[in-house]
């Protein structure tokens, strides 16, 4: 099922990942972190302060923030990653009334933000693999994430946070304390979910199109690339293969794009423990105008 909306392709994976992630984090919301007044970050936490202080339905004052930071989207992030974010800043507030009758499922405040965490960023990952978000702060976290090189876990984390502290308005201390737990599982179950336990992958790509996937990785991601020469082990006929270092938030852009150029590529992903060079450690404490 791909539907060609306005110019863009929505493939139907996409819009399964962004349907089930933005069910497990209403889901996570409404018997976790809801109850038990975990102020974990993003506007639904927000939704908790405000209903708080207002009584006014958080489903509502989700609507009312989500559209002015897909605006934002819009000029900072890209038109397509926007557009598939619509839907899901769609669908979380929905689902966030739909499960509203749910009772909770723990009243125990460590539980409610540990287990709320694991299942909020299980399901914003998924949602991220999707290269769309739930609006909120998930688009303000893909901002930082465009600009910055930390993962999305971290950009979360640092968007998240903000609102943490917005939290000192209606909640005291341990709730806080209880948000900032919630939100580093949060985090790394983004990360997990993503890529693993690793920060980048060495892809090694052996294509017919193997110029035309040299030339992408050249201009979309800013990576070098290493050409090796090698032989089929069958016919022991010569190929040309590629050898790229990647970020772990480039690896699903990756898979797409290779996937475009060569349906029949043969890709291997490695973990890459350990990388330094331009793009990776080396930008992180040199300008790059100071690397010439």
């Amino acid at each position: 099922m791909n539907e060609i909306i306005k110019g863009y392709r929505l493939d139907w994976k996409d819009v399964l990942y962004i349907i089930v992630g933005s069910f497990l984090i209403s889901f996570s919301f409404q018997v976790f972190l809801l109850p038990n007044d975990i102020i974990s970050g993003g506007v639904a936490s927000l939704s908790i302060i405000l209903h708080e202080l207002t009584n006014i339905s958080p489903a509502l004052i989700q609507y009312a923030f989500n559209i002015p930071l897909l605006i934002l989207s819009y000029f900072f992030v890209g038109k397509e990653v926007t557009f598939k974010s619509i839907l899901g800043s769609i669908l979380f507030p929905f689902f966030t009334g739909l499960v509203s009758p749910l009772e909770p499922w723990t009243q125990d405040q460590f539980l409610g933000a540990f287990f709320g965490g694991v299942l909020t960023g299980i399901g914003l990952g998924i949602v991220y693999k999707a290269r769309s978000s739930t609006g909120g702060t998930s688009t303000v976290a893909q901002i930082i994430e465009k600009y910055t090189n930390l993962s999305m876990g971290s950009a979360t984390l640092i968007a998240d946070g903000s609102i943490i502290l917005i939290g000192f308005l209606t909640f005291d201390l341990e709730a806080i304390l209880y948000g900032i737990i919630c939100l580093a599982v949060i985090s790394r179950a983004i990360d997990i979910v993503l890529v693993g336990n690793i920060n980048s992958k060495t892809v090694l790509i052996i294509s017919d199109q193997a110029e035309l996937i040299r030339q992408e990785v050249l201009e979309k991601f800013d990576r070098g690339v290493t050409l090796l020469d090698v032989r089929g082990g069958y016919k022991k006929d010569p190929k040309e293969m590629l050898m790229v270092v990647i970020s772990e938030r480039e690896i699903t852009a990756l898979q797409e794009m290779i996937i475009q150029n060569d349906e029949d590529a043969f890709v291997v992903f490695m973990s890459a423990s350990d990388v330094l060079g331009r793009g990776f450690s080396l930008d992180k404490y040199f300008p790059t105008n100071q690397q010439q």
